[in-house]
C-alpha cells in the first residue's frame, strides 16, 4: 500500500459520550513517520481522543482519516494492520499467558482460524525480546505487575506490526530502567522503520526530549501544536495547568526543562494572606482547596445551608458564615460575614451565580473596596446573573469602577495574591 502524507487527521471532530461532548471542532494531522506527544492535564480529551481515532468512538461532527481513508469505514482486519494502540491497563478475561497475549497481536494478518506461521512465531518471539517479558512467556497475564503488564501490551501491538501506534499514557507505570528501554524501541523503530508514534504522556520534559512536535490539549480543545520550543511556553503551561510551571533550558544539553512551584514551598510564607470568599452553588470548592494548598487563611459567607460550598466549608475547617437554604440572606447572617471580611486582606467573589437571594453578598465587596482592601471578582458576570434588571453585573461594574480587579482563572488570581504578598 502507498503511504499516505498523513498518517492520521482529525477534521472539525466533535466527539464525547452520550450527551456529554468531550472534543470540540479539534483539527490536526499527523505526517507518517512523526513521532507526537498529546499532552495537557487530566480531563482534557487526550484518551478521548485516541477512542475517535481508532473508531471507538464515533465522531458527533466532522471526520477521522487514517492513512487517507475514513477510519469509519475502515474493516477492523485492515485498521488493525493500520493501527495499534496501547491502552493505559489492558484488561484480559481469560487465564492467557504472556506469549498467548502477545501473539493475539497477529490475529488481524493470522485471521481467527490460519494456524501461525514461522513468519507469526518470529514476529511474537522478537516483540518479546524488545519488550523484555521474554523469560514471562510462560506465565499467566494476570499474575504480573502492572509495569510488567504494560511491557506485555506493548509487545502485543509490536508484534501487530501497524502503521500508527498509539500510546495512552502506557509508560506510566513503567519503572525507569524499562521506560528508557521502552522508549529506545519507539524511537528505533519511528527513526529506521519510519512508525508513526502518538504518546500520550503527563511527563512535558520528556516529551520534549523524545518528540518532533506537541499537541496541547485543554478542555476537549487543541491549545498549541508545534515543535517543543514552541509549544512548552511558561505563560501558556501555568494557564493550561492551573499551576506555576517554569520552563528553562539546560545549558549543557539544550533540553528543555518543565518544572512546578514545589521547589519555592519552603520559601513560602506559611500563612501567606487571610482573604474571603463569597462562593455559591459549587463554584468554590475548587477555589478553597487551592487557595489553603497555597497557604492562604480562608473564611467564606455567605452560604446557604444544603449548598456544596457549604459542605465543602465545613469539611476543609473553613470559617464560614451560613443562612437557611432556598430564602435570602437575612440581616445578622450579612452581619457576620461583613465581621470576617473586614478581618480580611481580600475579599475573592467566584464565579457565583447571583439571584435576588444572594445579591446582598456583593455589598460586603463594596464595602472591602471603601475600607481600602483589595477585591478580586471573577469575569463573566453577565452570563450569572439571573436577577431582576440585571442588577448584579450593575453592582459588579461599579465595583470594577471603584478598583476592583477581574480575574479569570485561578492561576492567574493565585498569581496575583502572592505578588501582593510580597
Amino acid at each position: 500500500m502507498k503511504m499516505a502524507e498523513n498518517a492520521l487527521t482529525f477534521l472539525d471532530v466533535s466527539a464525547g459520550y452520550r450527551h456529554h461532548k468531550v472534543l470540540d471542532s479539534v483539527s490536526f494531522s499527523l505526517k507518517a513517520g512523526e513521532f507526537v506527544s498529546l499532552i495537557g492535564p487530566n480531563g482534557s480529551g487526550k484518551s478521548t481522543l485516541l477512542k475517535t481515532a481508532a473508531a471507538f468512538i464515533k465522531p458527533l461532527e466532522g471526520k477521522v482519516e487514517l492513512f487517507g481513508r475514513d477510519v469509519s469505514h475502515l474493516p477492523p482486519r485492515e485498521r488493525a494492520a493500520l493501527l495499534g494502540i496501547v491502552p493505559q491497563k489492558l484488561e484480559s478475561p481469560m487465564a492467557f499467558t504472556v506469549e498467548q497475549i502477545v501473539t493475539n497481536g497477529r490475529v488481524a494478518s493470522m485471521g481467527l482460524f490460519r494456524p501461525a506461521t514461522s513468519s507469526d512465531h518470529d514476529l511474537v518471539e522478537r516483540a518479546m525480546i524488545y519488550t523484555d517479558v521474554l523469560a514471562m512467556r510462560d506465565r499467566f497475564f494476570g499474575e504480573l505487575s502492572g509495569g510488567e503488564q504494560q511491557r506485555v501490551a506493548l509487545a502485543m501491538v509490536l508484534a501487530q506490526e501497524p502503521k500508527l501506534i498509539m500510546l495512552d499514557e502506557s509508560i506510566s507505570h513503567l519503572d525507569i530502567n524499562h521506560r528508557n528501554e521502552v522508549l529506545q524501541i519507539l524511537l528505533k523503530l519511528n527513526r529506521e522503520e519510519q512508525l508513526t508514534i502518538l504518546l500520550v504522556s503527563h511527563d512535558l520534559s520528556l516529551s520534549a526530549a523524545i518528540s518532533d512536535r506537541l499537541i496541547l490539549m485543554q478542555d476537549g480543545a487543541i491549545r498549541a501544536a508545534g515543535i517543543p520550543k514552541d509549544v512548552l511556553k511558561a505563560d501558556l503551561l501555568s494557564g493550561v495547568y492551573n499551576c506555576d510551571l517554569q520552563v528553562r533550558q539546560d545549558l549543557y544539553t539544550g533540553a528543555l526543562q518543565v518544572s512546578g512551584p514545589i521547589e519555592g514551598q519552603k520559601r513560602l510564607s506559611p500563612t501567606g494572606c487571610r482573604v474571603h470568599v463569597i462562593a455559591g452553588g459549587g463554584s468554590g470548592i475548587e477555589l478553597f482547596r487551592r487557595l489553603l494548598l497555597e497557604g492562604h487563611r480562608v473564611t467564606a459567607g455567605v452560604l446557604n445551608l444544603l449548598d456544596s460550598d457549604a459542605e465543602a466549608a465545613r469539611a476543609l475547617n473553613i470559617e464560614a458564615v451560613f443562612d437557611q437554604p432556598f430564602s435570602p440572606i437575612g440581616a445578622p447572617a450579612l452581619e457576620r460575614a461583613g465581621r470576617l471580611s473586614e478581618a480580611a486582606d481580600a475579599v475573592i467573589v467566584s464565579h457565583v451565580p447571583f439571584g435576588a437571594g444572594n445579591l446582598v453578598n456583593l455589598d460586603l465587596a463594596a464595602e472591602a473596596l471603601k475600607q481600602g482592601r483589595r477585591v478580586y471578582i471573577a469575569n463573566g458576570i453577565s452570563g450569572r446573573d439571573y436577577t431582576s434588571g440585571k442588577l448584579a453585573t450593575q453592582k459588579v461594574e461599579a465595583l470594577f469602577n471603584d478598583g476592583a480587579v477581574e480575574w479569570e482563572s485561578l492561576h492567574e488570581l493565585l498569581t496575583v495574591l502572592h505578588e501582593n504578598q510580597k
